[in-house]
């Protein structure tokens, strides 16, 4: 296919679009007149030639339905599946073209999906957002690729990502600990009785253990071994199972955990994963840190931060947090600059060699 769009001698602008011989032009007063007319045509043509292709072989899939598809055979079978499938919704809606032939679909429709989320004024999509689109769609593509022989050539091959931002380093201050805590209206040590009080213990859990939200609102009692000093976690989100050591405070949290009035709910804690970040936010924002950028997935960087000062043997960490690539420590194990000093002052260092 190819389009040119020329001035000719009478200061008129033409468009020339031409598709497998198929030829349509047009001249025009303006040249962006002329510009538009050619896009709209030559998505018309592609639209037009892909259907009959697609007739022909008595197969007829658009980029949505595709997409539809890949929701129904793949993402419902993750383990975050539920949030992968309300993305891809996102997708269908707000990609360019998504009804195009899938086997049409461009690499450049999706930098221009990229350049409007990220120049847009209100709530831009951050490089890290885009990078996790970028591989949820990349993977969708290899599927239809691979799997259903839909395309023959995945749009990601030839399409520069946004460069991958620093890894995120932020702690929780002690004083951000216990405004948060106030504003969840809940006591250290005391059995939770409402919702928001929940919530508090579950971050502390969080803190002290490590583990991801999901994987501590989803236990069952059952998973709750106190008497073995583990929590078993049969299903994460790298999708093998692990447990879940517990030290001394852990088990103390974890038991109190087990003594709420769960009336009808058969997990422990009687908040959802997504009830338990709405409530998390509301006491963020009535503790006036709203503005603080403070996440609750922040937890896990404390707690590795903190069990890495213990934990010497940094494959045993790997084992704990449920990592297979060594690296992730280094991108959740972000030591303050005090207890680096710390760690320094304690060690034998030059003033010691020369005493």
């Amino acid at each position: 296919m190819s389009t040119s769009i020329y001035q000719r001698p009478n200061k008129k602008w033409k468009a020339d679009v031409v598709l497998n011989g198929v030829r349509v032009t047009k001249t025009l007063e303006k040249k962006e007149l002329a510009i538009r007319w050619a896009k709209e045509t030559e998505r018309d043509l592609i639209l037009n030639d892909s259907t009959q292709k697609a007739l022909n072989s008595k197969i007829v899939i658009t980029m949505r339905e595709a997409l539809g598809r890949y929701s129904d055979e793949v993402s419902r079978f993750k383990a975050t599946g539920k949030k992968e499938m309300q993305r891809i919704r996102y997708y269908q809606d707000n990609l360019p073209n998504t009804d195009w032939p899938l086997s049409c679909y461009k690499g450049e429709f999706l930098k221009q999906w990229e350049d409007a989320v990220t120049k847009r004024t209100i709530k831009p999509l951050k490089p890290s957002t885009i990078l996790r689109d970028y591989s949820t769609l990349s993977a969708f593509f290899n599927w239809c690729r691979k799997d259903k022989a839909w395309i023959e050539f995945n749009p990601f091959e030839n399409l520069r990502r946004p460069k991958k931002p620093p890894h995120r380093e932020r702690r929780t201050e002690v004083e951000e600990l216990h405004r948060m805590l106030a504003a969840l209206k809940y006591k250290p040590g005391t059995v939770p009785t409402t919702k928001m009080q929940e919530v508090g213990l579950i971050w502390l859990i969080a803190m002290a253990t490590g583990m991801r939200s999901g994987e501590i609102v989803n236990r069952l009692p059952e998973h709750v071994f106190l008497s073995k000093r583990y929590v078993q976690l049969d299903k994460t989100k790298n999708g093998t199972a692990r447990k879940v050591p517990l030290d001394d405070f852990a088990l103390q949290l974890w038991s109190l955990a087990l003594k709420i009035d769960r009336k009808a709910s058969p997990k422990v804690f009687t908040v959802s994963d997504s009830s338990r970040d709405a409530l998390f936010r509301k006491a963020r924002k009535q503790a006036g840190l709203e503005n603080a950028d403070l996440t609750f997935h922040d937890s896990r960087h404390e707690a590795a931060s903190l069990m890495a000062k213990r934990i010497k043997n940094a494959l045993t960490l790997c084992k704990i947090f449920g990592w297979k690539d060594p690296k992730q420590a280094l991108t959740y194990y972000n030591p303050t600059n005090d207890e680096i000093l710390e760690e320094l002052n304690n060690s034998a260092g030059l003033s010691k060699l020369l005493v």
